[in-house]
């Protein structure tokens, strides 16, 4: 019988040396909160986690198709924002309430990525940076849903173990379904599109379409992860649209390596345990942080996820006596 060649590339993973260190790092997520049942670890994994969807949504936008935007904050926060209403005012089921939200972050992405688009390079970074200070700007004023304030009173989740699992549910979903789109002919268009987009339009491609499809696509993860982040914290205000939310996907996406899902997801983890390992030290965490992303941006150009699995593999073969 001849076996599938998804399911022979699938064997060949798990019996690979990243393969087997991906299987191990989600078997010790899966254990932690019985492992530490420390509520403060757990809600920083929670917020890891929640953060490398909005990574990843970022990275398949700018590192996949090359559309580099300052402003994804916009689909964080109208993700958030229309998960709080829904909730707090139409008393919606939470579930129910994150899927407009999603879609919502999904309409704002054809609204941005229309008039955007016919923007290049740096000028279409700062473009989407617009947007962002608009929205930023446009929450705050007068009444408009909460103004200054925002909303909040959202109920919380009793068990904070069951919203740990719920998220890393929606975490693996989401990233699995984004390699999915990166590793298929829409992906591949997306890499030609980034690599030389001239020579893609010169083949017959649409570029318009398939750049405007990966900001829907991207918006749709990002709004998804805005919402979890609203769920998460019981409330949200206009601090979401600030451009520091667009950066934090930014850095996350560059620690970790650019056009790489894995690597975002790993990323927002080294970004946000980091960041809580720190924060004891109060004003100096601020300057040694951003030394080390220095550091960390100089030596390792694509990111740490490769040179330290390589690293880590040189080390198992030496060990294993190879």
């Amino acid at each position: 019988m001849k076996i599938p060649s998804s399911l022979r590339r699938v064997k060949y993973w798990t019996s690979s040396f990243r393969g087997r260190i991906t299987i191990l790092s989600l078997i010790a997520l899966v254990l932690f909160p019985f492992v530490a049942d420390n509520e403060y670890y757990t809600q920083v994994l929670i917020t890891a986690m929640i953060f490398s969807i909005y990574a990843a949504s970022w990275d398949l936008l700018s590192g996949y198709s090359g559309q580099v935007s300052f402003g994804h904050a916009v689909f964080f926060g109208v993700g958030g924002y229309i998960t709080a209403y829904s909730i707090r005012f139409l008393g919606y089921h939470w579930m129910l309430a994150l899927s407009l939200g999603a879609i919502a972050a999904v309409i704002f992405s054809i609204v941005i990525g229309i008039p955007c688009l016919r923007l290049k390079g740096p000028y279409l970074a700062l473009g989407t940076l617009a947007f962002s200070l608009i929205m930023f700007n446009l929450f705050q004023m007068g009444t408009f849903l909460g103004g200054t304030m925002g909303i909040y009173g959202l109920p919380r989740a009793t068990d904070m173990s069951s919203a740990f699992y719920v998220i890393l549910g929606f975490m693996l979903v989401s990233l699995l379904a984004m390699y999915a789109v990166v590793e298929s002919k829409t992906g591949t268009v997306f890499k030609a599109i980034r690599d030389d987009e001239v020579c893609a339009d010169a083949s017959g491609i649409n570029t318009t379409k398939y750049k405007l499809a990966a900001f829907m696509i991207s918006g749709f993860f990002a709004g998804i992860s805005g919402a979890l982040f609203t769920l998460n914290t019981t409330a949200v205000n206009p601090a979401v649209f600030q451009p520091l939310y667009s950066f934090y996907a930014i850095v996350m996406a560059s620690i970790g390596g650019i056009a790489s899902i894995s690597g975002s997801t790993i990323g927002a983890f080294l970004f946000w345990i980091l960041s809580e390992f720190l924060r004891p030290l109060a004003a100096a965490a601020l300057l040694i942080f951003a030394t080390v992303l220095i550091l960390i941006l100089r030596f390792a150009e694509e990111g740490v996820t490769n040179p330290l699995l390589e690293r880590f593999e040189d080390l198992y073969d030496k060990i294993r006596g190879r």
